[in-house]
């Protein structure tokens, strides 16, 4: 069983989509999220249906 990562993904898209998650999960889950962490979420936030 390969678990270097997913065929096709490099390591810093699955970064990407990992932490879009987890912000958009803290945001779900009442946190307030800094300025910088609102911007990375409006720049990324198409990368998790990817």
């Amino acid at each position: 069983m390969n678990r270097e990562g997913v065929p096709g993904k490099s390591p810093e898209e699955m970064y990407i989509q990992q932490k879009v998650r987890v912000l958009l999960m803290l945001r779900k889950m009442g946190s307030n999220l800094t300025a910088s962490e609102e911007e990375f979420l409006r720049t990324y936030a198409g990368v998790v249906n990817s």
